[in-house]
């Protein structure tokens, strides 16, 4: 699965806290600096949203997508804001292009659900990453959506037959065992930097109704916009209209695969 369509739009919809995100690359470079992890991947690097403050932070950045559109804006801020520090190329994350240990550590941000063999990307990105090497999966929360009217929205696809799960990784879990089942350990930080937003209902459901979230992909058309229906028809009884906006909490996760110990 590619953003090509939504590849204008996509930051946009992604937006985090700037105070927390930055907290979050604090964190990251006192844990593993740019000193000995100079050369970071980025599998997914999309419109380089994530490359590009990393870049700043030291690190010599080379990512790979499978998304023109989504490169071509990555290009045109580089033309805009030249970073010297940061690579990309057209490629498959199960296919990568690189030879084996050329990298120090990789960043990884909400990329395995999109992948239907997710399992063979995690063997590439461990082949190129030098032995030692540790991934960071880094979660910037779910942006522009509303959690409770995607959780309603999965449950009314799943009514009809459909399933609005992801195509590659489904749950944390996955990875859990993953990792643990090829001797490496995983170590979770959450609840550490968190924040609060008020959402538009009316425009969460535009950006659903134009697909610019991934799971909106999953069902046919006909099954999709009937949902969406039934949902607005649900919160306008909630709430008297749509124009309404909401709290929501919204936080920033990592999960760090590392060696195992000893």
């Amino acid at each position: 699965m590619n953003f090509d369509s939504i590849a204008s739009v996509y930051d946009d919809t992604r937006v985090y806290d700037e105070d927390c995100f930055n907290a979050v690359l604090d964190f990251i470079t006192a844990r593993f600096p740019p000193s000995s992890y100079r050369k970071l991947f980025e599998p997914g690097i999309g419109t380089g949203r994530i490359a590009i403050p990393f870049a700043a932070r030291g690190y010599d950045v080379t990512g790979v997508d499978i998304s023109d559109e989504m490169l071509n804006v990555l290009s045109g801020k580089l033309r805009k804001n030249p970073v010297p520090r940061v690579t990309f190329q057209k490629a498959d994350a199960t296919h990568l292009p690189f030879a084996d240990g050329v990298f120090d550590i990789a960043v990884a941000v909400h990329v395995l659900h999109l992948i239907r063999d997710w399992k063979k990307a995690m063997e590439e990105v461990f082949r190129v990453l030098r032995p030692d090497g540790p991934i960071v999966f880094l979660y910037t929360g779910t942006g522009s959506e509303i959690p409770d009217i995607k959780v309603r929205y999965r449950e009314l696809c799943a009514e009809r037959g459909y399933s609005a799960s992801h195509i590659g990784m489904k749950t944390a879990a996955e990875l859990d065992d993953y990792v643990t089942g090829i001797g490496r350990r995983i170590e979770r930080l959450q609840d550490r930097w968190r924040w609060k937003i008020r959402l538009g209902i009316d425009k969460t459901l535009a950006h659903m109704k134009s697909h610019y979230y991934s799971f909106t992909n999953l069902a046919p058309e006909d099954v999709h916009l009937q949902v969406l229906k039934t949902i607005e028809h649900e919160l306008t009884e909630r709430y008297g209209n749509l124009d309404v906006e909401v709290d929501v909490s919204i936080q920033i996760n990592l999960a760090l695969v590392l060696p195992a110990r000893g």
